[in-house]
């Protein structure tokens, strides 16, 4: 028997801890419950480990621990915040987002924080990035053509293009673990809207379709492990809820339903249990 879980921030507890919860909704835990320091942008390795972001040295360094928030462990140390952790899909490497050279860029590490060195290296804000599953290229966003927009680069940071031929205000990107589809951020019908909504594509950057509907302000998706749902960030009544959504725009659900904040969901791979 497998089960996956949703990991995600949550201000539930006071501060910005790392929680996890059924894809349902339920069963709603707090791995990190620390009402000192701030978590940000949990990731899933493909055998159940959490990569995180934690101000709990003061400043944003990415962290790792086990589905229950045991084992935790620090993997950066330096003088700059080291945040958006991303895990290859064979758990061997992790992409994040450093500006220790200057700019904001995406490095990588080994996962125990061994051979840190940066990819994109460009002098623009680039910090959102995401492995193809088969480990040929990286997905990332930058603003280096004057707007947000998807690049891909080879896994040793050369041959970097553009992946599509424009995406206004494009971030958040993620594949499905079948590596066909990618999720992004997009103000890609800014000229009738200008709202943020979440866009789904063939992993080549074709097709791209909007998933979810307008008036709907929406981000930072996640792909359930056989693709068929995502769960997202969207703004109701101004603070940002969890959401859920089938893979053709229908069944959409809010699974966090409470004053408090939940945001960063990144769906996790089927574990035994």
């Amino acid at each position: 028997m497998t089960r996956s879980r949703i990991a995600y921030i949550s201000t539930m507890a006071g501060e910005m801890d790392v929680w996890t919860m059924a894809p349902d909704g339920s069963d709603r835990r707090n791995l990190t419950c620390t009402p000192q320091w701030e978590e940000d942008h949990p990731a899933w390795s493909s055998d159940g480990m959490i990569a995180f972001c934690s101000r709990r040295h003061g400043k944003g360094e990415i962290y790792l621990m086990d589905a229950e928030g045991g084992s935790l462990t620090r993997i950066t140390e330096n003088d700059f915040p080291d945040l958006r952790p991303h895990f290859s899909w064979d758990g061997q490497k992790i992409l994040f987002a450093s500006d220790r050279i200057g700019q904001a860029d995406i490095h990588v590490m080994d996962r125990d924080g061994a051979n840190q060195h940066p990819l994109s290296n460009h002098p623009s804000f680039e910090v959102e990035s995401a492995y193809a599953p088969d480990g040929s290229r990286i997905l990332f966003t930058t603003d280096r053509d004057g707007y947000r927009r998807l690049y891909v680069m080879n896994p040793d940071g050369s041959d970097q293009r553009p992946l599509t031929e424009t995406d206004p205000g494009a971030d958040d990107p993620a594949y499905s673990a079948d590596g066909q589809w990618l999720a992004c951020t997009s103000q890609r019908d800014g000229e009738t809207d200008g709202e943020n909504a979440i866009y789904i594509m063939q992993a080549d950057g074709t097709q791209a379709r909007r998933l979810t509907p307008e008036g709907l302000i929406s981000f930072q998706a996640s792909f359930s492990p056989d693709a068929s749902q995502l769960v997202f960030t969207a703004q109701v009544n101004g603070k940002p809820q969890l959401h859920r959504i089938d893979m053709d725009g229908s069944n959409l659900v809010n699974l966090s339903n409470h004053d408090a904040e939940d945001f960063a969901a990144h769906w996790g791979p089927e574990l035994p249990v």
